[in-house]
């Protein structure tokens, strides 16, 4: 029961989608258009927007965002890795555990698993995961798993291959709600629908192509049952109005009836 009510915070009743706004990404350093988290927040407060994925110091920092009944759900990052570039090697550890997700009033975990990786770390990654997934059922905590690559495939056959196997192995240790990469192939997206019974959502990816481009990326994968979009960097990179008017279309678009196209 308290899971359900959780996903219910994240996923819309109506349409069992949702629009995600993640603004984690400094937990790995400064990145430009977040550069004051708590100010873009603030400025692109909206309707559209259905859940916020952040670390929990800018939460506490913007907690006025969030009270009220109509406020966003809370996703919390829970993981942070660390590259040795001398060494090549990646280091993954948890930074807040369910119970703190729970105190705290969060209605999600996220975590990432990368898998183009020495086998060595992916199963120091596959402990981890499926330890807080175990610890996250007992105090009915969601877990969303984000699996990844660390560097680009440039073969698209190959990234299919690794991305599919990643989503498998997240969606074979129980993520509630799986954070995918788009693959560069609809049918592809559809299978991932097809197989993996639980929530799916796109990442949005960095800051490329035209605004066209984007919300058709956005309709298409809304078309072939994905539940729901993920998108920081082409959203708070541009201009505040600017922003906010494409979460309006990206709303529209997640939320509207099954088989209406938007324009």
């Amino acid at each position: 029961m308290g899971k359900a009510l959780r996903l219910s915070r994240i996923f819309r009743k109506d349409t069992g989608n949702t629009l995600v706004l993640p603004v984690d990404h400094g937990i790995g350093g400064s990145m430009e258009g977040l550069e004051d988290p708590v100010k873009t927040l603030r400025e692109l407060q909206s309707p559209a927007i259905d859940a916020v994925l952040l670390n929990d110091g800018v939460a506490r920092q913007a907690n006025d965002v969030f009270y009220g009944k109509n406020a966003p759900g809370r996703m919390l990052n829970s993981d942070v890795f660390s590259y040795e570039v001398k060494n090549e090697k990646m280091h993954h550890q948890i930074t807040f555990t369910p119970e703190t997700a729970v105190r705290r009033g969060y209605d999600c975990m996220k975590l990432v698993l990368f898998w183009d990786r020495p086998a060595e770390e992916r199963m120091r990654s596959i402990k981890l995961i499926a330890s807080v997934i175990e610890e996250a059922e007992k105090w009915e905590m969601p877990v969303m798993v984000e699996p990844l690559t660390s560097k680009p495939v440039e073969d698209p056959e190959e990234r299919i291959k690794v991305l599919t196997d990643a989503n498998r192995v997240a969606f074979e240790l129980g993520a509630d709600i799986l954070k995918v990469a788009h693959p560069g192939d609809v049918d592809t997206l559809r299978d991932w629908v097809k197989y993996f019974n639980v929530p799916i959502i796109l990442l949005g990816g960095g800051k490329n192509g035209s605004t066209q481009d984007l919300v058709k990326l956005v309709d298409d994968a809304i078309d072939v049952g994905i539940n729901g979009v993920a998108i920081g960097r082409n959203v708070w990179q541009r201009p505040v109005e600017e922003a906010k008017e494409l979460l309006s279309q990206f709303a529209e678009i997640i939320h509207k009836p099954r088989g209406v196209k938007v324009h």
